[in-house]
Order: structure tokens, then sequence, then C-alpha cells
């Protein structure tokens, strides 16, 4: 993994009987912000998984769905 894909990551220990607290961090966020975090979710998936050849495309089929007449 190169430095291109590198977040700051933070991290909480609960610990036995603690109550967790909620976490209000996407409740002021954008449609846009949540996909932007899905998208870099995806890449470092992507990259844990050794398929590091770039941004995924669209898979682009062509296909004909031809209705019977009636």
């Amino acid at each position: 993994m190169d430095g291109r894909h590198r977040r700051n990551v933070t991290t909480r220990v609960f610990r036995q009987g603690a109550t967790i607290p909620e976490e209000p961090d996407w409740e002021g966020s954008t449609p846009e912000e949540r996909i932007e975090a899905v998208w870099t979710l995806t890449l470092l998936c992507l990259a844990w998984n050794g398929e590091d050849s770039g941004e995924p495309r669209l898979q682009r089929s062509v296909s004909r769905i031809q209705r019977p007449r009636r």
C-alpha cells in the first residue's frame, strides 16, 4: 500500500460494563461526504486484497432485450 491510501484512523476501547456513546459523526454529513467515505473504504479494501490496479471502472456490458410482440 503506498502513501496515497494512508489515512488517520481512530480506535477506541470499550471496557466491559461501559456504555458505548452514540456517534453523531454522520448525522451532519452530506450524501456526498458519505459516498466519498464509502469510496475510500472500497479502494482500501481493493488494495488490501491485492487488486491495486487503480480505480475500478464501471462494468459496461452491452445486451439487448427483445420483448415478444403482442
